[in-house]
């Protein structure tokens, strides 16, 4: 489905563009443009309807880069940088991690 949406999205924007090079009504082209909007919403929210969470679970690499990120007093990069390697992370929950560190 969301290759049918996103396909169509980009189809609709071509009309648009052709409605407006050939002169043919600027009403036209703007309501390819709306419905391109509309399909591309429809197609995103496929997409993230499909995205599995992932879990908060650092390795001991990763665990050791943030002690030292913490350790050197720059906790706001090691909450950033755990935001980094866990795509849906939200600040407070890395910020969770970063503190129960050791």
């Amino acid at each position: 489905m969301r290759a049918l949406y996103l396909g169509l999205a980009a189809v609709a924007c071509v009309v648009a563009l052709l409605f407006k090079f050939l002169g043919i009504t600027d009403l036209g082209a703007v309501v390819a443009l709306l419905v391109a909007g509309t399909l591309l919403v429809m197609g995103l929210r496929v997409v993230a309807g499909e995205r599995i969470s992932q879990p908060l679970a650092p390795d001991e690499k990763q665990l050791a880069t943030l002690r030292e990120l913490k350790s050197r007093g720059d906790e706001g990069a090691a909450i950033r940088q755990v935001q980094l390697w866990f795509r849906d992370t939200t600040a407070e929950q890395a910020r969770r991690l970063v503190h129960d560190l050791d």
